[in-house]
């Protein structure tokens, strides 16, 4: 018997197609929720009192660790109304997030729940996203003596998103969009994928006020995103 065909596991490939994708943008917050305590741990868990927040939902974290500040989070299974569970989130390295430093008193560190059923936004007539930017700097640290440059990583770029969608000021999220330009501050943005995968992050919106028109086109506006703090990814 000749022996069984093993799968080739280097040209198993997960292919996700863009069809389906959606992008949503968030258009109202819940109120200012204080957490005293944020632990050196994976997942990062945050001490609070009389939550509302379930598993499943998205918060804005601010938080006295640089790292965490003003990302975007999912509220993972372990959240309770005295703790919040921060999915996807490692800070169990106390060199990147120094002992103590992630919490505050007196409401300074604090999370903003997105209401999942009235929270988002869906940005409909998408034609296409682009990204660019994240990519990795280097500073150069080439002494006399070596005859070859060497670099060592410092921070990546800025990273930028830019949609571009059909034109239509009477959709309702136009004037949520709008609203986030208007802001000048981060808000939250969801993307979901057609194979469940979703990506969050904290980010600064500009709409284009003015379409853009060529003849027999249909007009296009253009919506740009610069992300405020890392996004976060999760598989489902």
């Amino acid at each position: 018997m000749p022996p069984a065909v093993q799968p080739n596991q280097e040209n198993d490939m997960a292919i996700t197609l863009t069809t389906g994708s959606t992008l949503s943008v968030a258009k109202s917050y819940e109120a200012n929720l204080a957490f005293t305590a944020a632990t050196n741990a994976n997942p990062c868990e945050l001490t609070v009192s009389g939550s509302t927040v379930a598993v499943g939902d998205y918060v804005e974290v601010n938080s006295g660790w640089g790292l965490l500040d003003k990302r975007i989070v999912r509220a993972g299974v372990g959240t309770t109304a005295t703790k919040i569970v921060l999915e996807g989130i490692d800070t169990s390295s106390t060199a990147k997030y120094p002992v103590g430093a992630g919490a505050a008193s007196g409401g300074v560190t604090y999370v903003r729940r997105i209401p999942p059923s009235t929270g988002w936004s869906q940005i409909t007539q998408v034609r296409s996203i682009s990204a660019s930017g994240g990519q990795q700097q280097y500073a150069d640290v080439t002494s006399i003596v070596d005859v070859v440059t060497r670099q060592v990583p410092t921070v990546r770029g800025a990273v930028e998103m830019t949609v571009d969608v059909f034109d239509d000021p009477s959709l309702t999220w136009y004037a949520d969009v709008m609203k986030a330009d208007d802001s000048r501050s981060p808000v939250a943005m969801l993307l979901t994928f057609p194979n469940g995968s979703k990506t969050v992050a904290n980010a600064y919106w500009s709409l284009m006020r003015v379409p853009t028109m060529a003849q027999n086109e249909a007009l296009m506006t253009q919506i740009s995103l610069s992300y405020a703090a890392e996004p976060v990814r999760y598989a489902t």
